[in-house]
């Protein structure tokens, strides 16, 4: 069977208007932080899964990824295009050098554009820009993780309005963002494709159940306004008579009001902060920890989106209490520890729960790491990319 694209003019294209079933289909992967192997498990995988897949992916040249400053590596798998950064470094604030998106769709003439930014973003608005330019009937796949319902002002909005008319499809992380999608009025196909967890870097570590041990109690993530830092503070001190200790990793503003909160509680000698580590080693920290608290808090500029750090916990056997902002309860499913948001007692009562009972620890653990290999490996979440590259070609296929 050959697909065809939705423009009878796409015929003069030659290959780069067809995708003829079981031949080469060509992507370009455009993600501002695909910047190392390690920060490309989607694309690696749909590469290792599916090798009829011409994949390239331009990424940034360097990137501030949690604190750390990364600059872009080569892949074994396909060929990555880093390019410069102008104006800011702000995710949806900057520009690209556009002589490598223009090299790849004068070389690769991609069947399909899959773009890692939000609509209403400078880099969206410039690369659409592009794409009308020099390849104006490729279609976009947007992946999006928006959602919180905001209005923004000229000409942010103007750029969000232009991506829903001209972007073919839409990729979310959540059930949350795809409620906001389509509530700004989205009307083309979305499809729900999680993030994912390298099974392989995230090994499955063994659950300690000797109750004379303290339990390790981490936080992995930026530390933020709305990433609930405040709170978890004050569930520790309401936990000061309980067998823990604590480790903090990661930086931000957040950091040194926490830090002084647990010094002005007494429990300092039972608390370790790492500041900003190199995602490279977020898998060893994980080893040292039994659970891992996400005590997101929803603020007007901030509702957690996903979670990356869930499931990469979760596949490293570590139990999950996390709070009901956002997709947080989506993605931790039956296999954790759900506590309202904003409240520091009921927090406190999970953690102690978790504390006197190692049983529990144990079969979340172990319902934690089942859910990962189910639903959340980049196998899985390759498989459902792959699908969803195919149903976009056939939607706009000719007749």
């Amino acid at each position: 069977m050959t697909v065809y694209y939705r423009n009878s003019a796409l015929l003069e294209m030659g290959n780069s208007a067809r995708v003829e079933s079981g031949k080469q289909l060509r992507v370009l992967r455009v993600a501002h932080a695909s910047l190392t192997p390690a920060l490309r498990g989607r694309e690696r995988a749909l590469a290792a899964r599916f090798p009829n897949l011409a994949l390239e992916v331009i990424t940034t040249n360097k990137w501030h990824e949690a604190g750390v400053e990364v600059m872009a590596q080569s892949d074994d798998l396909f060929p990555v295009s880093p390019a410069r950064t102008f104006i800011a470094r702000h995710p949806q604030l900057f520009a690209y050098d556009p002589r490598p998106f223009i090299k790849a769709l004068k070389t690769l003439r991609p069947h399909i554009i899959d773009l890692n930014h939000e609509p209403y973003s400078l880099p969206c608005a410039e690369l659409l820009l592009l794409r009308n330019i020099y390849a104006p009937y490729t279609p976009i796949i947007m992946q999006t993780a928006q959602n919180i319902p905001k209005r923004y002002p000229p000409p942010f909005s103007w750029w969000e309005q232009r991506a829903f008319r001209q972007v073919d499809a839409a990729c979310v992380c959540s059930d949350t963002v795809r409620e906001t999608l389509q509530a700004k009025g989205f009307k083309k196909p979305v499809e729900l494709i999680p993030f994912g967890v390298d099974l392989a870097r995230f090994r499955q570590r063994a659950v300690e159940t000797n109750s004379s041990q303290p339990l390790t109690i981490g936080f992995i993530g930026r530390m933020l306004p709305g990433k609930g830092l405040p709170l978890l503070g004050q569930a520790l001190q309401l936990l000061a008579q309980e067998n823990w200790r604590a480790l903090f990793v990661g930086d931000g503003p957040e950091r040194s009001a926490v830090a002084r909160q647990i010094a002005a509680a007494g429990l300092q000698p039972r608390v370790t902060m790492t500041g900003a580590v190199d995602y490279e080693i977020v898998p060893d920290y994980l080893q040292q920890i039994d659970v891992l608290v996400v005590p997101s808090q929803t603020t007007p500029k901030l509702r957690e989106q996903f979670g990356r750090v869930i499931v990469e916990a979760m596949a490293s056997g570590v139990c999950v209490v996390g709070s009901d902002s956002g997709a947080i309860p989506e993605v931790i499913g039956p296999a954790g520890l759900i506590f309202p948001e904003g409240q520091p007692e009921a927090l406190a009562e999970c953690l102690r729960k978790l504390i006197n009972a190692p049983q529990l620890r144990q079969e979340l653990a172990q319902a934690g790491r089942r859910r990962v290999e189910e639903n959340y490996t980049w196998e899985k979440v390759a498989e459902k990319t792959y699908r969803f590259y195919q149903r976009v070609i056939g939607t706009l296929k000719l007749g």
